[in-house]
């Protein structure tokens, strides 16, 4: 299916702008004409959406865009009014404001919600599968209502994660800013203070100022070179793999990788089937939702064994990449027909799980910041010495 922008005139004789989504272009000219309009000029859309992968939609934006939108679905207003009063809401970015208002228009001109957020390409599966499984069902506000939950569920954890790692983040920054401070700036004062060359260890930093001081505008290219290329490297599919696979060998770190990834899969899994969402494509959505690899290799063989008569229990078990604790829990709610509502108690469980180990391994990282810290300023401490005592013995044995 493309999409095509027109022009044409109402009945009224008005001009109208627009895009519609159709399988051909006289498809899209004979739907037009359906609704009144006599068409002008048709033409391809010409995509804008290029790369906007790389900087997806904020997570505050989605959340509260869900929550106001499904209040206002609630109360009786039509979606095309909504998605007008959000247009302008100045709680949202600018560029969000934008997107609204392009599936404003996208709906104006004949699209259900669902497609318009596809045809935008910045929302991610979740948001677009749960928003046509409401569609479907006659109750978009109430899978509004659950996509809002889901959001600020995953927004509340994030949160929680970035707050204890505010303290070690400031301890490496101020780290980091003192090794420049004490290269830049001090460095070469206490070579002045000897009076004549350093020697040993000063010596050497004393290049590697000299260095960095004649060459940092080289320094600096190289260091944003490299920085972007590992930005895009990592956006790969082979830059995540090998994000997975390092954090995946340190601990206490991979503890928490692990159980997030869990706390993701079984949420997403959980919200999808309350909405309705058939299983195999629940499945694949958890699995991209839990960002490892190891869930997304698994999913295609999860889905035919699902398809081939095995239940979800079984399937979970087979993969033999879940907790003994999940394949059970998924079992029981086969078993009981609450496999949602037991999927988002795991989720839960696993979303305190998180919270335990940061907090653990962040009491452990602050310290050992700030004995790093230590051990540089000890570091320059011998240096100076160790340069000071060989140059008295230099004077000495020159008597």
């Amino acid at each position: 299916m493309a999409t095509y922008t027109y022009k044409a005139t109402d009945m009224s004789g008005s001009r109208v702008n627009g895009v519609i989504n159709s399988t051909s272009e006289s498809s899209a000219v004979n739907s037009l004409s359906k609704q009144g309009l006599v068409v002008l000029s048709i033409d391809v859309a010409k995509s804008s959406n290029v790369g906007l992968s790389l900087f997806p939609l904020k997570l505050l934006d989605l959340m509260t865009f869900s929550r106001q939108l499904a209040i206002m679905l609630n109360s009786g207003v039509n979606l095309a009014a909504a998605l007008e009063v959000l247009a302008d809401q100045e709680v949202f970015s600018a560029r969000f404001r934008k997107t609204v208002s392009s599936l404003l228009i996208n709906i104006e001109s004949g699209m259900s919600f669902s497609e318009a957020l596809r045809n935008e390409k910045k929302f991610d599966d979740i948001f677009v599968n749960l928003v046509d499984a409401g569609e479907n069902s006659g109750s978009l506000e109430n899978a509004l209502d659950k996509i809002a939950r889901f959001y600020e569920s995953q927004k509340r954890l994030k949160d929680e994660v970035k707050s204890a790692t505010t303290y070690p983040m400031f301890i490496l920054v101020f780290g980091i800013i003192m090794v420049i401070v004490v290269m830049f700036f001090i460095l070469p004062k206490l070579a002045e203070s000897f009076g004549g060359a350093p020697s040993g260890i000063m010596a050497k930093l004393m290049e590697l100022n000299i260095f960095l001081t004649e060459n940092w505008l080289l320094v600096t290219v190289v260091l944003i070179g490299a920085a972007v290329g590992l930005f895009f490297f990592f956006m790969s599919n082979a830059g995540k793999m090998t994000i997975s696979y390092v954090l995946g060998i340190v601990p206490g770190v991979k503890q928490i990788r692990i159980n997030s990834a869990l706390e993701r899969y079984c949420r997403t899994l959980s919200v999808m089937i309350t909405s309705g969402v058939d299983i195999i494509k629940a499945l694949a959505l958890a699995s991209n939702a839990s960002n490892d690899p190891r869930f997304v290799n698994k999913v295609e063989e999860m889905s035919d064994n699902i398809k081939q008569g095995m239940s979800l229990e079984n399937a979970f078990s087979q993969a033999g990449i879940f907790p003994g604790l999940v394949i059970a829990m998924v079992g029981t709610g086969e078993r009981t027909g609450k496999l949602d509502e037991i999927l988002e108690q795991v989720a839960d469980f696993f979303e305190e799980k998180v919270r335990t180990l940061v907090k653990q391994v962040t009491s452990i990282i602050e310290p050992s910041m700030i004995v790093l810290v230590g051990l540089f300023m000890a570091f320059i401490a011998y240096a100076m010495y160790s340069s000071i005592f060989q140059g008295q013995q230099n004077i000495t044995g020159g008597f």
